[in-house]
């Protein structure tokens, strides 16, 4: 389908955004960042209460995250340093965090946010105890770029990270210890009559966990979403998606509905809305793939699909935000201002 009664934010990026994070609590706030350090803070309505450049920003804004415990606190990576910020006193950060070597790509905060996880270039993640402003643990098992990183929510010492390396690693971060690594070039097994993107490198762009802990969503460079099991400590595929025809850039487990939905989107200039709730545990037919993760069929529309948003740019960056009794998918492309659709399904 077509976009309709989407509203563009503008009149406050210069340059593209990257990332984007929304606040909880009743004043929903939504963060950009932007390539050469910028930063917007939006109301859900559109308005831009703040824009501004980080002051000795040596890189761009990469990956922004919201406290869930104090509304007012987000932080921000930005090159190779973490910054705190809190809403009102923009006019400096009130901590900077400099432990990275390399740029880096995503920030994540665990449930009790004593602990945030920095996914660098380098291949390593950093760990860092933010009560004592030190690094706790640097996990080293990523043979190429480190991607994506999220904590796993009711399991208070793990984390997921992926990489260039087109692994999945599951780690006790507290003994610094991969327990579980998975190759995403075995995962969700395509014919080789299937065309088109699928021949790509299965790099991991982006990984998304939902608020309850049991769903697990990986979008990767060979254009399919993989969809793990994780009510049990290990992560089992159930689910392998394909309707995207270039690299899945970005998903999403949105709040209002953890187990449910799961929002993609990838440098096809596709959104998609996966429903979850309507697959059996058997076979799934019309493009998507069994439980085992095999595929059934390649034709038409995926069952799972509820729905497909006809963008105009690749995507960077999708999260959701709820205001009003109203729920939105707020989107970063390849232009300096963010959008927001309202949530289709």
């Amino acid at each position: 389908m077509a976009a309709g009664g989407e509203r563009r934010l503008t009149g406050g990026h210069t340059n593209t955004v990257l990332t984007i994070a929304a606040s909880t609590g009743a004043d929903v706030r939504l963060i950009s960042g932007a390539e050469n350090g910028e930063l917007c803070v939006w109301s859900v309505d559109g308005t831009c209460h703040h824009h501004w450049q980080i002051p000795d920003a040596d890189g761009d804004v990469t990956s922004v995250v919201c406290s869930n415990i104090c509304s007012n606190l987000f932080y921000v990576a930005c090159g190779v340093k973490i910054y705190s910020y809190d809403v009102r006193n923009l006019s400096s950060y009130a901590r900077s965090y400099e432990f990275n070597q390399e740029e880096i790509n995503e920030i994540t905060l665990n449930e009790k946010e004593n602990f945030l996880a920095a996914a660098e270039d380098s291949n390593n993640i950093k760990i860092i105890n933010l009560m004592e402003s030190k690094v706790f643990k640097t996990l080293q098992k990523h043979t190429n770029i480190c991607s994506a990183v999220r904590f796993r929510p009711h399991r208070p010492w793990e984390l997921l990270s992926g990489g260039y390396d087109s692994k999945l690693i599951q780690w006790d971060f507290g003994k610094s210890r991969a327990y579980c690594i998975m190759d995403m070039q075995e995962m969700g097994c395509v014919p080789e009559e299937l065309d088109s993107y699928l021949v790509n490198p299965p790099f991991v762009h982006s990984i998304a966990v939902s608020t309850t802990g049991n769903t697990v969503a990986v979008g990767t460079e060979n254009a399919l979403v993989q969809v793990f099991d994780a009510s049990k400590r290990t992560l089992q595929l159930c689910h392998t998606f394909r309707t995207h025809t270039q690299g899945v850039s970005q998903v999403h487990c949105p709040t209002f509905a953890p187990d449910k939905f799961i929002i993609s989107g990838g440098n096809d200039c596709r959104i998609c809305v996966w429903d979850l709730e309507c697959l059996s545990d058997s076979v799934v037919s019309n493009g998507c793939l069994s439980s085992d993760g095999h595929v059934v069929s390649s034709s038409g529309v995926p069952s799972a699909l509820a729905c497909e948003i006809t963008h105009t740019e690749k995507v960077n960056w999708i999260t959701c935000a709820t205001s009003s009794n109203r729920n939105y998918i707020v989107v970063g492309d390849n232009t300096a201002n963010p959008i927001l659709f309202p949530f289709p399904v």
